[in-house]
């Protein structure tokens, strides 16, 4: 484990330590076998091959039973008060430690809202009934009110892991808009973007480490779809939306371009419009931005300043959570609906980290425009992590 993520990890546990006592949680059960659970790398900073059960303590004394070829990976982490290994099967070994454990409230990762906090498998779970049996329903909780928490609440390490992967992305986006030239593919666009990350040291942030970005030609299409062979022309607009990832942790930034048509030195009246409007919507949804707002209300900001601007309601949600994932759960900044979503009525607090995305969205080739910005929420108001886009950005045709 390098030292930012075991500092990052000392940090979450002790962030769990204080959560478990304020919901009257002794224990919080993680069991994983090859990295099933999400939560692992954040919690513990180790991927587990084999079947582990980490018993992580309100008291701090924390347990790991593991086999004896992952051993010495728990160890390394100086986390635990025992690390305790099984031969062939755990069932024994397993029963002894929770005999000694006495729990009273068990927490287990499993929810019905969040995917980021529904690691614990089914086969797991049914595995966990069958050595524990009745006793089990009776003390079991959902450890989201505690995960989600740990996912959100960054900690001032993870803030400066967050704010290196945006400085890298922001560079990026800096460089390969003085190379894009008219006549490259959306293919060949992504392609300096890999480019800028190998001589950075750093992956992409969705998916695999060198995967191209969102690029996207306006006329050919705007959705979340893999860049294509088709060759820019005067008169485009370019989507470009881009994560990266710095020490485990990810940028997600969007930016629009325009291809100038000869004799052009500016963007037709339509297309600035469109790009002034997702400009505003940005601005007023951070503006709205303070804890202990719910998700919805800010959304409803950068919705209706795109609605005011004459164009159709976003099809997604004005912003998300950024950590470890490029879609980190927790709450969602997103519209209210039926039946109702536990996300979007989620209360923003101090030291979550979204992405801001109020998108002018239009089909048949009208002017779309996606800017993607990144905040802080603090206690005096939002801190905006990345250089804003505040004008087109406008590359000659020839």
């Amino acid at each position: 484990m390098n030292s930012s993520n075991s500092i990052i990890t000392l940090e979450k546990l002790t962030q769990a330590e204080g959560l478990l006592k304020e919901h009257e949680i002794d224990t919080w059960l993680i069991l994983s076998r090859e990295g099933s659970d999400p939560s692992l790398p954040l919690v513990v900073g180790v991927r587990s091959v084999h079947l582990a059960a980490i018993f992580i303590r309100s008291n701090g004394e924390h347990i790991v039973l593991t086999s004896q070829s992952d051993r010495g990976s728990y160890e390394s982490t100086k986390l635990f008060k025992q690390v305790i290994t099984y031969e062939a099967g755990m069932e024994e070994a397993f029963l002894d430690v929770w005999t000694k454990l006495n729990c009273q409230r068990l927490a287990l990762n499993i929810s019905e809202n969040d995917h980021m906090c529904d690691g614990l498998s089914q086969g797991l779970y049914e595995w966990l009934t069958d050595v524990l049996g009745d006793r089990l329903e009776e003390i079991e909780v959902s450890s989201e009110p505690v995960l989600s928490n740990i996912r959100s609440i960054k900690s001032k390490s993870e803030i400066e892991c967050i704010q290196k992967a945006i400085d890298h992305t922001t560079d990026i986006f800096e460089t390969v808009f003085s190379r894009i030239e008219c006549g490259m593919t959306e293919i060949e666009i992504g392609e300096l973007f890999v480019k800028e990350m190998k001589a950075r040291g750093v992956t992409n942030g969705l998916g695999e480490p060198y995967d191209l970005p969102l690029v996207c030609t306006v006329r050919n299409g705007l959705a979340h779809r893999k860049p294509g062979p088709y060759k820019t022309e005067p008169g485009d607009i370019i989507i470009i939306d881009f994560s990266l990832k710095y020490e485990h942790y990810v940028s997600d930034i969007a930016r629009t371009c325009y291809i100038l048509k000869p004799g052009e030195d500016k963007a037709p009246d339509d297309i600035q419009h469109a790009f002034d409007t997702a400009i505003d919507a940005i601005t007023k949804t951070i503006e709205a931005v303070a804890p202990g707002k719910k998700g919805y209300e800010i959304d409803a900001a950068g919705r209706k300043r795109i609605v005011e601007g004459g164009y159709p309601t976003i099809r997604h949600s004005v912003g998300h959570q950024i950590g470890r994932s490029t879609h980190n759960g927790g709450t969602t900044l997103g519209p209210r609906r039926t039946p109702v979503r536990p996300q979007v009525e989620g209360v923003l607090q101090a030291g979550e980290v979204y992405a801001i995305e109020p998108t002018v969205i239009q089909d048949n080739g009208l002017p779309c425009i996606l800017v993607e910005e990144n905040i802080l929420v603090t206690e005096q108001g939002p801190v905006i992590l990345s250089k804003r886009q505040t004008e087109l950005v406008l590359i000659p045709s020839h």
